[in-house]
């Protein structure tokens, strides 16, 4: 009566035994595509590499490529001394020409009964004897000349014009550089993860600002049973030369997707016995506890892969405050990254 006379009212009470509804940050989840790149130190090697050496004992007459110069298959690189050879060469034809005239007139003489067919048979097989030694000798004057065996980058000269070679002595080494193999390791653990055609994108020293990108060819089908990593390879394309054999790369590889993933920051999970939960708000602003099976994890964010559903809103800070039922004030948070998420240290972080 008292109070009624004085004018005052009393305040309203809220829904949870007279207290303000707590104030919570809330997320409404939206689909986004997510792209799980996992970061691995590795190392570029040419695509193939070849250290040329003489096949035979020579004298070296000539060279014919300047040091560090792109080579096609085929083209010549190094001229031995050859009058032996090409004497030789002559000498097999000349055998063979002779060879095949004696067994021409053996056969008209068979045909005159004035030879036997073993004579023929004798004259033939001679024939056949020379024709082998001129395909030898043809053999012995190419390994004087010594071709590129593919298309490449030469290297250092080893060899100088007039020096006697020996016979595996090292002249030049020739490297296919138009693309590159890009060779790491991951651990075991993400096998599942990495596949073939998966792309890949490098960095390296010398060029700090630039990416680089290429393709997963091979993923080795055992294990290292030391280091209990799994070999992967890449091509990466060169075709400005810019990347050199022996770099040291840090490769980022993407070994999953997802074109509609549901994000929510990993303070938003509420871990129990019963299971890790979120809370969720229905359209009073109440809390509900929505149990949920959570993917890819990285970088403060985690997906979530059963247990939400896009337009729902979760509880992103003060969860500690809510408790089933409870109605809450809402305020939106900042939305996620728009940017793929990234892991570290080769490292597949999936749930």
């Amino acid at each position: 009566m008292l109070a009624s006379g004085c004018g005052s009212a009393e305040a309203p009470a809220s829904s949870d035994g007279g207290r303000p509804p707590a104030t919570v940050e809330v997320l409404t989840l939206v689909p986004r595509p997510l792209r799980n790149v996992v970061q691995i130190p590795g190392q570029l090697i040419s695509a193939a590499s070849v250290v040329i050496k003489a096949e035979r004992e020579g004298v070296l007459v000539g060279v014919a490529f300047d040091e560090g110069s792109p080579v096609k298959k085929g083209e010549v690189l190094f001229r031995l001394r050859d009058d032996e050879e090409r004497a030789r060469l002559n000498e097999a034809e000349a055998e063979l020409a002779l060879a095949k005239a004696v067994h021409t007139r053996t056969k008209t003489l068979v045909t005159r009964d004035v030879a036997s067919e073993a004579e023929l048979e004798r004259t033939a097989a001679e024939r056949d004897v020379a024709a082998a030694r001129v395909t030898r000798a043809e053999v012995d004057l190419s390994r004087m000349t010594l071709r590129a065996p593919f298309d490449g980058v030469l290297g250092e000269l080893l060899v100088a014009p007039g020096e006697r070679l020996r016979e595996q002595t090292t002249m030049v080494r020739i490297d296919a550089v138009d693309r590159l193999q890009l060779v790491f390791g991951l651990p075991e653990t993400a096998i599942p993860l990495v596949r073939v055609g998966a792309p890949v994108v490098i960095r390296v020293a010398p060029y700090p600002d630039e990416t680089f990108p290429g393709e997963i060819y091979f993923v080795s089908p055992s294990v290292d049973p030391e280091t209990r990593r799994v070999g992967v390879k890449a091509w990466v394309p060169n075709p400005e030369r810019r990347l050199h054999p022996g770099l040291f790369a840090q490769a980022e590889a993407e070994i999953a997707r997802r074109d509609d993933a549901l994000l929510v920051p990993e303070s938003a999970l509420v871990h129990g016995l019963e299971g890790t939960r979120v809370w969720r708000l229905d359209a009073d602003d109440r809390a509900q506890a929505a149990d949920v099976e959570l993917g890819l994890r990285q970088e403060g964010w985690v997906e979530v892969v059963r247990g939400l559903s896009p337009g729902d809103r979760v509880v992103t800070a003060g969860v500690h405050k809510v408790s089933e039922g409870s109605r809450v004030q809402a305020v939106e948070s900042t939305e996620p990254p728009v940017a793929p998420l990234a892991g570290t240290h080769g490292e597949a972080d999936a749930s």
